[in-house]
């Protein structure tokens, strides 16, 4: 090269580059084609996504575009995940939601078809969600089918609702049933009644103190040990089963002997309502009852054939559920006047004071707190990593994705949650919450359910070891709209709340997730466009190169 010709600058890459790119044929009409231009930013947009949680609050095991088999051990059997599923489902709502079914559906015989059919449709609901789990096998549930069916924005509004609404709105309901069982046991074994003497005033806001308590008392025990957290588990879910199985046997008992009331003399069905926004009240309360049926696919992750154990548990299990759940509540009316039944929420004492008095009525209060507690416990624990991980990942401040120093627990999320929870329960009450979050809960299960139909239209070829009768979803899609509008007509109010909360998610998800996105893509762009100006730069440089090793062999 001659000494008056300029060199151009070029832009040194890395030595793997480099390497890379010497071990190339070389030519001089070197230069990526569009396609392959495209070819490399999506490739770079994938690797990215790889580590990144862009728009994950609840961050994905796996990605879309790079699945990998679990590395957990296959060791569940279908009898583990039969008592799992049943363990999982059996929780406080049926010694609490017994009453609203009732009074919304106007009758016994009514009221136990309504248990039936929310046993059904949470089986309808749990077999749908068992075919995502086989063709989305992806941590995060719901967050992780929505966003392979629609993309980032439904997924972060299923997060954000997670957090601020569903989580909170569940700890309050749950500690709003225990508040109930506790103080109508203080009235009663102090003043030998219900304390009618009471006026509703006050008997609502001791409700509401005693719920606030408990909520701190549980956010400190997660906060303080997460052994003692999952010990306390164990113990309550154990009272919780035993309670239920009593319940259940002592009320086939008094059945045998003719029952207690006149509940089942005559028609059954007379007084049942028949105003279709009732019915979904109803069902929003039963159905909480048997909260859990969308958990169940977790299972299939660890079962040593999920493809044939996994429908087997759910058709199993199920039916285990709706089997004790409907004699619970035979128990409740052989025992209980309806018109008991309809106005109270702390049924299980009403039964145990009716068969064994004074002392029977304290001892099943305990049992049914003791089971909230354990209830409220659990959900508190999940929920309290919920919002440690999107503090970790940057979507809230950066504190509340840290452990404590000395018990080694996310002490910030914890306090966090237990605020929003407290924020819910002082305004609230159990039918109140159990309206506004059953409506947004809604919302996201026919959203899930409806992915499941999208993806059987736009990837038909996607794998699924298993695949549920198309009937199946499409069924309970239509009653997830019937839940999700009817309830307009009767609770605007919370129903208005819940879309209201969900809606609000929107503006994050612009800040957090759209506006990385794009400027994502433009850096990878730019990132290309360097890359190629560096390669043409090395092959002008390689030309000038070659040209002067031939000058200098003609000399």
């Amino acid at each position: 090269m001659s000494a008056n010709q300029e060199e151009p600058t070029a832009v040194i890459f890395d030595a793997t580059e480099e390497s890379n790119l010497l071990n190339t044929e070389r030519n001089d009409s070197f230069e990526l084609s569009d396609d392959d231009q495209q070819s490399f930013i999506q490739a770079s947009e994938r690797q990215s996504e790889i580590f990144d949680f862009d728009d994950h609050l609840i961050p994905l095991s796996l990605t879309e575009t790079q699945r990998r088999p679990a590395t957990l051990e296959k060791e569940v059997t279908f009898f583990n995940g039969l008592t799992l599923v049943v363990g999982l489902m059996i929780g406080s709502g049926i010694f609490a939601s017994p009453g609203p079914v009732a009074l919304h559906a106007g009758s016994v015989g009514m009221s136990l078809v309504v248990w039936i059919i929310c046993g059904l449709l949470a089986c309808t609901g749990a077999l749908s969600y068992a075919e995502l789990g086989s063709e989305i096998p992806l941590s995060g549930g719901e967050h992780a089918y929505l966003n392979h069916a629609y993309g980032s924005l439904p997924a972060f509004l299923y997060s954000w609702t997670a957090i601020t609404c569903l989580k909170p709105g569940g700890n309050a309901i749950i500690a709003v049933i225990f508040a109930e069982y506790i103080n109508r046991m203080i009235y009663y074994s102090i003043f030998n009644d219900d304390a009618e003497h009471l006026s509703d005033i006050t008997h609502l806001w001791l409700n509401k103190i005693v719920a606030s308590l408990c909520i701190i008392i549980i956010s400190f025990i997660n906060a303080y040990s997460v052994r003692l957290a999952t010990r306390t588990q164990d113990i309550f879910t154990a009272l919780k089963l035993i309670t239920l199985a009593v319940i259940a046997i002592i009320g086939f008992i008094v059945l045998g002997k003719g029952g207690l009331t006149k509940n089942f003399d005559g028609d059954i069905f007379e007084g049942s309502s028949t105003r279709s926004s009732d019915y979904a009240l109803a069902f929003y309360s039963g159905l909480w009852a048997y909260d859990g049926w969308n958990n169940v696919n977790y299972v299939a992750g660890e079962m040593k054939n999920p493809a044939r154990d996994l429908p087997r548990v759910i058709m199993v299990g199920l039916p285990i559920v709706i089997v004790c759940y409907t004699l619970a509540n035979v128990a409740y009316y052989a025992v209980l006047p309806s018109s008991i039944v309809v106005k109270t929420n702390a049924i299980a004492l009403e039964f145990g004071r009716k068969i064994f008095g004074h002392v029977g009525g304290i001892v099943f209060a305990l049992c049914v707190a003791a089971s909230c507690f354990g209830a409220a416990n659990g959900s508190i624990f999940t929920g309290s990593r919920l919002i440690y991980v999107a503090g970790r990942e940057g979507y809230l401040p950066t504190f509340f994705g840290k452990v404590h120093g000395t018990w080694n627990t996310p002490t910030a999320a914890l306090v966090m949650q237990a605020g929003l929870t407290i924020a819910m329960i002082i305004p609230g009450t159990f039918m109140t919450l159990l309206n506004f979050v059953s409506v947004a809960a809604w919302i996201f299960y026919f959203l899930t359910t409806f992915g499941l139909l999208l993806l059987r239209w736009r990837e038909p070829n996607l794998k699924r070891p298993y695949k549920v009768w198309l009937t199946t979803p499409i069924i309970f899609g239509c009653v997830a709209i019937f839940l999700i509008i009817m309830p307009f007509a009767r609770v605007p109010l919370q129903s208005l709340a819940a879309v209201g909360f969900i809606l609000a998610g929107i503006p994050f998800w612009y800040i957090r997730v759209k506006c990385k996105e794009t400027f994502s893509i433009k850096a990878i762009k730019n990132r290309y466009s360097n890359l190629n100006l560096n390669i043409k730069n090395w092959k002008f440089r390689q030309g000038y190169q070659k040209q002067d090793t031939m000058e200098m062999e003609m000399h």
